[in-house]
């Protein structure tokens, strides 16, 4: 029986989900039982790669702080961008969660296709169709003993016509550092032979990449078919469009078990019974979750619709030090919320201790966030999302005791004000 665990979603500026920090609820109890563990997730960008090892870091240094584990989560989701606090069945469960994979997954890979270039792509059919048997029978050599008694170790020799199919798919963007190969398993083609788009990507980058780590890649990729399988579902991509579409339902389709894509579940994994396996996760038909209609705006957090584009600022002042801060972009009336409470309480807290922050900045903060707000008010609830976890709203900004630390600055200009005209009478 596996232990609950807790968890906190990170999520970058742009929306896409960067991983997840959990920990073991009993550390509250005991320092010395557990401690907070990150999960990058596997298919995230290089980018949201990097940003998760900066947030390692940031939870190494609360937790060097002598907060507890559970509370370097509380600590972490109040900062924007950072999911509530959740309870998880283990931590075999977030690991699963971690190797969703998102419509937004797919479309990062298939936006760095170069669709708009008809040479590379006529290039590509005709190196794939230009492919003998004798450029598929690839040779090896090496492999002799030299007079010192060392071991040449073999490598393949592949002919023009294979490098000319490598450079092809180089030149259509299907080879690109987007797709972190090493973290994640190699797509696997249909019974018939085909691809999904996005996985194409996945497979040439793998394929093409890992050559350099390991002779006989592209080898072993044209005898069992895979290589075929790239280029065929790739240019049946460029010939149809509405193929990049059937890519983006199927991703939205991979699920974490027991999910059925409602945001809440797909941001808590408590009823999920998860394996160690590293395959995306697949459910069948009956189980998908229907997808949102793609001519509504959809939230940039949590995929869901209605959303209304609207910006909310934060703003802190120190003394000569000023600091800003922007999240912008389509929003549901969920998220809108979570995120318009946070900033609004970040400035009410920190946006008055310099002078041009405490009469100018800081006001017109709060009155932008209170103008914009009120779009999202405006909408229904969202609906099922498919990008991440839906955020909390939490409490009003009313009942948050940060918000009131704004009053520390008006009571002592009151109190300014009165010693002032009693030292006049």
């Amino acid at each position: 029986m596996t232990n609950p665990v807790h968890y906190i979603t990170v999520t970058a500026p742009d929306g896409e989900i960067v991983g997840y920090a959990w920990a073991d609820p009993r550390a509250d109890a005991d320092a010395e039982v557990g401690d907070v563990e990150w999960i990058n997730r596997s298919a995230s960008s290089s980018r949201a790669y990097d940003a998760g090892t900066e947030w390692y870091t940031r939870i190494r240094e609360a937790r060097d702080r002598g907060l507890t584990p559970l509370g370097v989560l509380h600590l972490l989701s109040r900062e924007p961008g950072v999911g509530p606090v959740t309870e998880a069945a283990g931590a075999d469960a977030v690991e699963e969660l971690a190797r969703v994979v998102t419509p937004a997954d797919d479309q990062r890979l298939l936006a760095q296709l170069d669709r708009g270039n008809a040479e590379v792509w006529r290039e590509l059919a005709d190196a794939f169709d230009g492919l003998t048997d004798e450029d598929r029978d690839v040779q090896w050599g090496g492999g002799q003993k030299s007079p010192s008694g060392a071991i040449q170790v073999p490598f393949p020799m592949y002919s023009e016509g294979v490098h000319r199919v490598v450079r092809a798919l180089r030149r259509v963007g299907a080879v690109t550092p987007e797709h972190r190969w090493m973290d994640n398993p190699m797509p696997v083609p249909s019974p018939e032979g085909t691809l999904r788009p996005a996985d194409a990507v996945r497979a040439a980058t793998a394929v093409v990449r890992g050559e350099k780590f390991a002779d006989g890649t592209i080898d072993r990729a044209l005898q069992s078919g895979l290589l075929d399988a790239v280029a065929e579902s790739l240019r049946a991509w460029y010939a149809d469009p509405s193929a990049q579409q059937t890519g983006r339902a199927a991703a939205g389709r991979r699920e974490s078990p027991g999910s059925h894509g409602s945001p809440e579940s797909h941001g808590s994994p408590h009823s999920t019974h998860s394996t160690h396996s590293t395959e995306r996760r697949r459910l069948p038909d009956q189980d998908l979750p229907e997808l949102p209609d793609p001519s509504l705006p959809m939230c940039r957090f949590c995929g869901g619709s209605p959303a209304a584009d609207v910006a909310f600022r934060a703003h802190r002042g120190l003394v000569v030090l000023m600091g800003f801060r922007k999240t912008d972009g389509p929003m549901c009336m969920t998220c809108g919320l979570a995120v318009y409470r946070a900033l609004t309480t970040h400035t009410l807290a920190w946006g008055w201790w310099s002078p041009l922050s405490l009469f100018v900045f800081a006001p017109l903060t709060l009155v932008r966030n209170a103008l914009a707000v009120r779009k999202v008010k405006r909408l229904p609830a969202p609906g099922p999302g498919t990008l991440g976890p839906r955020y909390d709203p939490g409490v009003p900004v009313r009942r948050r005791p940060r918000a009131y630390i704004a009053l520390v600055p008006v009571l002592w200009v009151l109190f300014m004000i009165v010693t002032g005209l009693s030292g006049g009478v």
